[in-house]
């Protein structure tokens, strides 16, 4: 009997919210993974690793700032601030706040009292602002030139995210927002809302401000506000029916984390609407740890089984928005890691994390690309009453460099457990130098009677690189029999 013909090819569709369907060329998980290349082949991403100085990184940083100073400063969950001086330079440890959790940082420029407009740094801890000078934060003397408790707020104990916006520093503060106006004076209330809401995330918007509030962990109910600076109160607010808006990025659109089972929204002021679902049961977004890289928006997901930054978003107008797992950090784990910050800085990508007691700053590794993994779609032919007999999988790609090797898995009728393909000579990895394609047989799944045979199929492949060189798959086809109906 003739073999049908069950061809993977092209990648850009992402990773999809069912099992069994998606955008055109979408896969049901993956990692590492470059899907936005010029040519529609799947290869593996750039690495991350640990950043230098990383030693003396004790907490976990929820927010960075790079400063107009050419510094990178990152503000940790205990009072600790980081300070990295250049992009190649390591981490140093510049000041500890008595005051304990950082809640919020930014830098701004103000009066500085005496008629001069210079850069401050600002952070906020449960109940206090603390700034020091820019141009004396570049220096060792943290302790003498601090600021400390220079105002006093009303008080939050989760969150005090601030911004820049409408010529104002704005700063989260439970329903209220505070302000430092240019001129160096400081307004505890700028903006009140009803009470039992509390903000959390900030974004400038063109001649606005968005806000995003929730009303506690028990409160199916985010909000979502607008204020321009000179309205007496709130423009206007939606309604979103998760636990709490929780991070805010405009990208090509605006997008909204809202929730904490990893809900991202389109918002534009007037429609909401919900897009896309991050992987795992729950996931959230802290409101430090969303940031533009490369022209795509990433997201720095938590409390999921599978953690990463995502990206969420396309580069060319004719793809389709696709959501892609880019990295995951150096540590190497999906679960029980708390991602905290994201920033670009040197053109880098730089995230914060902690592992159980372990804390630290990743970076993009330009001479080394990622382990990276892919699973496809469940599929069945539009059948799915049919016994099929899977035979062969045929990979095609591009001329393999050395070093570098793929490994082939599939399941049949959503199987427990992967099964790995060999090939006719019983090697696991194609690994040939310089080869274009390979064959490999199945010869086990399904049912113990009937090996190979099922009504559903998955194919999986796991890609591994060599330094920066990486394999490169143009397509990959499964070849089967129908077998009927039994």
């Amino acid at each position: 009997m003739a073999l049908n013909a069950y061809r993977i090819q092209g990648f850009r569709g992402g990773i999809a919210d069912d099992p069994y369907a998606g955008v055109r060329q979408a896969f049901r998980f993956g990692y590492g993974l470059n899907i936005r290349g010029e040519e529609n082949t799947l290869k593996c991403n750039q690495a991350l690793k640990v950043d230098a100085g990383n030693a003396v990184i004790v907490d976990l940083i929820l927010f960075f700032v790079p400063a107009s100073n050419g510094q990178l400063y990152g503000f940790g969950d205990t009072g600790k601030i980081y300070r990295k001086a250049t992009p190649t330079s390591a981490w140093e440890l510049v000041y500890t706040d008595a005051n304990g959790k950082i809640m919020g940082a930014a830098e701004y420029t103000n009066n500085n009292g005496s008629g001069s407009y210079v850069p401050y740094l600002y952070w906020m801890t449960e109940t206090k602002v603390s700034r020091i000078l820019l141009s004396k934060a570049d220096l060792n003397n943290w302790a003498a030139d601090v600021e400390h408790n220079w105002q006093t707020l009303n008080g939050d104990p989760s969150w005090h995210t601030a911004v820049e916006a409408l010529g104002v520093l704005l700063i989260c503060d439970a329903q209220n927002l505070a302000m430092v106006d240019y001129e160096g004076a400081f307004n505890l209330e700028a903006l009140d809302v009803p009470k039992g809401h509390r903000h959390k995330a900030l974004l400038s918007q063109d001649q606005l401000v968005l806000i995003g509030s929730h009303k506690g962990d028990k409160v199916e109910q985010g909000w979502l506000w607008t204020w321009d600076k000179i309205q007496p109160s709130w423009i206007q607010r939606r309604m979103v029916a998760e636990k709490g808006v929780n991070a805010m990025l405009q990208g090509e659109f605006l997008t909204i984390q809202a929730g904490i089972k990893g809900s991202l929204y389109f918002w534009d002021t007037a429609t909401l609407m919900r897009i896309k679902k991050f992987p795992g049961t729950y996931g959230w977004v802290n409101p430090g740890a969303v940031v533009n890289y490369g022209g795509l928006p990433l997201y720095g997901l938590n409390g999921s089984e599978k953690c990463g930054v995502y990206s969420y978003g396309r580069l060319n107008k004719n793809d389709p928005y696709a959501l892609n797992l880019e990295y995951v950090p150096s540590h190497g784990k999906f679960s029980n890691v708390e991602i905290g910050a994201l920033t670009v800085y040197g053109d880098l990508l730089h995230l914060s994390w902690k592992d159980g007691a372990s804390f630290g700053v990743d970076i993009i590794d330009e001479s080394n690309k990622a382990e990276a993994r892919y699973e496809g779609l469940v599929w069945d032919g539009g059948e799915s009453f049919t016994q099929k007999g899977f035979r062969y999988i045929k990979l095609v790609t591009k001329p393999l460099p050395a070093n570098c090797s793929i490994e082939v898995f599939y399941k049949v009728n959503q199987e427990a457990t992967w099964q790995k393909a060999t090939m006719h000579d019983g090697a696991e990895l194609f690994d040939k130098v310089g080869q274009t394609k390979a064959i490999f047989t199945i010869e086990t799944g399904g049912n113990e009677n009937n090996p190979n045979e099922g009504e559903e199929y998955e194919l999986a492949m796991n890609l591994h690189p060599s330094g920066n060189n990486t394999p490169e798959v143009v397509s990959v086809t499964t070849y089967f029999e129908p077998l009927g109906i039994l």
